[in-house]
């Protein structure tokens, strides 16, 4: 029995590369396997994302600091991390100062640099040397004594730097490393973010299950008139169905191939494209599938193809004289088809809670509700072409042609209205998850200067008055010092005239009323921050109260003459400069230097939540992509399987522009009924995932549904404009002949 049902999936393999023409059995090959490669590339990229993230993590994690390791043989480096920005490109790296000859081993770098020498990844290095990196080239005055390989690397686009200098140990938030590599934090989601995450893989993955049928069932009427054929030889209607599986083993197995084909053109491609989608750009090397998610989700498609196309033949009648499919039929009905919207409703008002948004219940609910659409989509187009009347001859044709074959016109736009009703509700939870971000407002850019004396604190201040319009803006030089019971005391440091003091002397040190800890003349104490620790930094001279002045929070005003018998005092000079311009705000970064740091303040925004965004957005638009290539394959073969009657047409007089109208009609049409089911399914989605999952308030974003809608109609216009050479080609008085 085995071997009979082998030979019958054998003899299904061979029809479909022969049934109807070597030729025109390739093509129709060709084109099924695309549609299935497509799904197959979407398939292994979401397989790849967990490698992807945990590589990128774990390459991180090997060059984070470790201070509280010591090895033997090993000389410690003084580490400072610095994050900076440059246009809008995160840029971050480690200040380092060597303390022996055997210093750590960084990831990715042969050794690292000494004072005045610089390591930098190479696209760091390649914006250095271009155009655009003139105004970066200040930050980076040492010389470039190596790269860092893609070991020490989260992309290959990543800004990233070992800066070597001989004051690192005098900095503040500096710490001795004897080993690079420690357990990386990994990143927490809000139930929002969850949520986010959640319906956009749905939204990326059902799609393709619903595209993988449709293409299964390209050239569907050739198929039948080969099983006809065979049934009149003497097939019973078992070897038929087999004979079915055996034509979309085939299909399905060549999509494979060519969807692995297309995932290695997506590798090779990938880290030139996503330098703006993923920060820092993706290795080529991390693109690796799961074989634990890859594995089930490939076997399933070959079955899925099978199981889809021996389900296509429950309604039609195969016998040895022919196909009965035009006879009459009863309409469809919704009943069932409503069923799943309704359990993944009931699941989703279960209510799992806040923060449990990994619930399986949330994750079933949201796939059967989007299922819920490609089934009511072929119930909701038959009813509407039944309704339609009248019209142009071009009207006239695409309605005919619906009210006969409904189901075709449905399954062709199934998957477009799938992805429209996920991005909608991902619309709305991204609304929601924008409006409880903080809101951009009075935007400044704060710069701290990080000095050993007030008169490097006094060249930074004169620096930054030196730049564009900022002669008079304030800047302020502040520290801490503690004693030895580790009771600390904020301070001030600045001229008579700055500190505003009534018969202020230089020299002298003052008491703010109120201000804190109030230190004993003659004590000893150390700068906080301050490095290496050693002997008391600075005698306390004397003190003299003061009222308070203004809204200043230090404890001690002291005028720069009193600091003059400090030992490397830790002070920090800031200044905020009020909706700089972006060239300003850069030359401030260079004015700081690496002895400090800057921030744009106002703009902040959740780093976890942009990474989910963008991911997302680089999902939606790949699947969106594959929804019009499906469309595109499916109507291509459409036209093929109608060359004849369409070619009949034209010879009794029909122009093409008839035609291309007609078949604009014959997808706007199911188009438009796919956006009313769309729709009101992807605000239902969203309402029952903020209101029930996460408790927060429903946000409609009209103008962003109206574009997604729009989407799907320029969708349909697109897939037009691409089919009209085929069209041309279809109408011409050849096809007239019977092949």
């Amino acid at each position: 029995m085995i071997r009979r049902w082998l030979a019958d999936l054998v003899l299904g393999t061979r029809l479909a590369l022969s049934g109807g023409g070597a030729r025109t059995a390739l093509v129709r090959l060709g084109l099924t396997a695309v549609g299935l490669g497509l799904g197959v590339v979407v398939l292994l990229t979401a397989a790849s994302v967990p490698h992807l993230l945990g590589a990128r993590d774990d390459r991180a994690a090997a060059r984070s600091l470790d201070p509280a390791a010591a090895v033997d043989g090993v000389d410690p480096v003084y580490v400072a991390e610095r994050e900076d920005e440059f246009r809008g490109r995160g840029l971050q790296g480690y200040l380092v100062q060597p303390t022996g000859p055997h210093p750590p081993a960084a990831p990715g770098v042969d050794r690292l640099p000494g004072p005045g020498e610089a390591v930098l990844s190479p696209a760091l290095a390649e914006l250095l040397r271009s155009p655009d990196g003139a105004l970066l080239r200040p930050r980076f005055p040492q010389r470039v004594v190596g790269t860092i390989g893609d070991a020490g690397l989260t992309g290959p686009n990543e800004l990233f730097f070992y800066l070597g200098s001989d004051t690192v140990a005098r900095q503040p938030h500096t710490v001795p490393v004897s080993r690079f590599g420690a357990e990386a934090p990994r990143r927490g989601l809000s139930a929002l973010d969850l949520l986010l995450v959640v319906v956009g893989a749905t939204t990326c993955l059902v799609p393709v299950f619903v595209f993988v049928v449709t293409s299964t069932r390209l050239a569907a009427a050739a198929r039948d008139r080969r099983l006809a054929a065979l049934r009149l030889v003497g097939a019973d209607r078992g070897q038929v169905r087999r004979i079915a599986a055996g034509e979309a083993l085939l299909g399905s197995s060549a999509g494979l191939l060519a969807g692995g084909l297309l995932f290695l053109l997506v590798r090779v491609l990938v880290p030139e494209i996503t330098v703006s989608a993923f920060r820092g750009g993706l290795f080529r090397a991390d693109i690796v599938p799961d074989w634990r998610l890859g594995a089930p989700a490939l076997l399933a498609l070959p079955l899925l193809a099978c199981a889809a196309a021996v389900f296509a033949l429950r309604k039609v009648v195969i016998e040895p004289l022919g196909v009965v499919r035009r006879g009459p039929r009863t309409r469809r009905k919704p009943g069932w088809r409503l069923l799943p919207a309704v359990a993944g409703g009931a699941l989703l008002l279960t209510r799992p809670g806040d923060d449990d948004a990994r619930n399986p219940a949330v994750v079933v609910g949201v796939v059967l509700v989007l299922v819920t659409v490609p089934l009511v989509l072929p119930w909701l187009v038959e009813r509407a072409a039944a309704l339609l009347r009248g019209g142009s001859p071009a009207w006239l044709l695409a309605v005919r042609r619906l009210q006969l074959d409904s189901a075709t016109a449905a399954r062709l736009v199934s998957g477009v209205a799938v992805v429209l009703a996920g991005s909608i509700a991902l619309q709305g939870i991204y609304a929601r998850t924008e409006s409880e971000q903080p809101v951009a407002r009075d935007v400044r850019v704060l710069a701290s200067f990080y000095a050993t004396s007030f008169a490097d604190a006094q060249a930074f201040a004169n620096a930054v008055h030196a730049l564009p319009g900022q002669g008079a803006v304030p800047v302020r030089t502040v520290g801490q010092f503690e004693n030895a019971a580790g009771e600390r005391t904020p301070f001030r440091v600045g001229t008579c005239g700055a500190l505003r003091v009534a018969d202020c002397r230089d020299g002298d040190v003052y008491a703010v009323a109120g201000g804190g800890h109030r230190p004993t003349p003659g004590e000893p104490v150390w700068f906080t921050g301050s490095r290496p620790a050693g002997p008391p930094q600075w005698t306390v001279p004397a003190v003299h109260d003061v009222p308070a002045v203004g809204d200043d929070s230090a404890a001690l005003l002291v005028t720069p003459a009193a600091l003059a018998t400090a030992s490397g005092a830790g002070l920090t000079a800031s200044v905020t400069i009020p909706a700089a311009d972006p060239d300003l705000v850069e030359r401030v970064r260079n004015t700081v230097g690496w002895n400090g740091t800057v921030y744009s303040l106002g703009t902040e925004r959740d780093g976890t939540h942009a990474l989910v965004a963008r991911v997302l957005s680089v999902g939606s638009v790949l699947v969106l992509l594959l929804a019009a290539g499906s469309l595109l394959v499916a109507a291509g073969e459409q036209l093929r399987e109608r060359r004849r009657s369409l070619a009949v047409l034209m010879a009794n007089g029909v122009g093409r522009g008839v035609l291309a109208r007609s078949l604009l009609w014959q997808l706007a049409i199911p188009v438009a009924v796919a956006v009313v089911v769309a729709v009101p399914a992807g605000l239902g989605l969203d309402w029952l995932l903020l209101a029930l999952v996460a408790h927060r308030p429903m946000v409609v974003d009209v103008p962003a549904v109206a574009v997604l809608a729009a989407t799907a109609a320029a969708a349909v216009l697109l897939v037009t404009a691409l089919t009209l050479p085929a069209l041309w080609r279809t109408t011409s008085l050849e096809h007239l002949r019977e092949e």
